[in-house]
């Protein structure tokens, strides 16, 4: 009986350990995920909390993202290349999250910090837009819009699309 009772002893101090070097990793891990935050995926991807600015950027309607883009709003597909190549919003300039260090000097020689842009990725779950918003935020660039919905709600409502699918 005294063996067990060292045997769970020890067992417990093995879970709490693991979730103690697991909070730990997560708290400074860049692809952490949130313990709290906005959870509702009506509202757009889950998130730690959003500040003011960065909430009041999101676009939450096609409508809205469609006006800008009549506008001639620059639009930024945050997705990989690949997925850039198969469908994309008619206009938009491929600027993969994943490849920013390598895409943002030639970006930044293009497109001055004050130009307008609306930066979109794969809907409401998917992060990349909102990462990419935050890069260039850091980076000076002021005029940044997040589309929400994405490339799925930009092509259910028929707007004009490129690429391999959408030509």
């Amino acid at each position: 009986m005294k063996y067990m009772g060292r045997v769970v002893i020890r067992m417990a101090l093995l879970v709490v350990g693991a979730v103690g070097v697991a909070l730990i990793w997560n708290a400074f891990s860049p692809w952490g995920i949130p313990l709290k935050g906005q959870w509702d995926e009506r509202v757009g991807v889950v998130t730690p909390t959003p500040s003011d600015e960065s909430a009041g950027r999101i676009l939450q309607t096609v409508e809205a993202a469609h006006l800008l883009w009549e506008e001639g709003a620059v639009f930024l597909d945050a997705r990989y290349p690949s997925s850039y190549a198969q469908s994309h919003i008619k206009g938009a300039v491929s600027f993969s999250v994943y490849d920013f260090d390598t895409l943002f000097f030639d970006f930044m020689d293009r497109y001055p910090p004050e130009t307008p842009f609306v930066i979109y990725c794969s809907g409401r779950l998917c992060d990349e837009s909102h990462r990419l918003a935050e890069m260039l935020t850091q980076e000076g660039y002021t005029s940044l819009r997040v589309f929400a919905d994405g490339i799925p709600a930009w092509v259910a409502m028929g707007l004009p699309v490129e690429g391999e699918e959408g030509e």
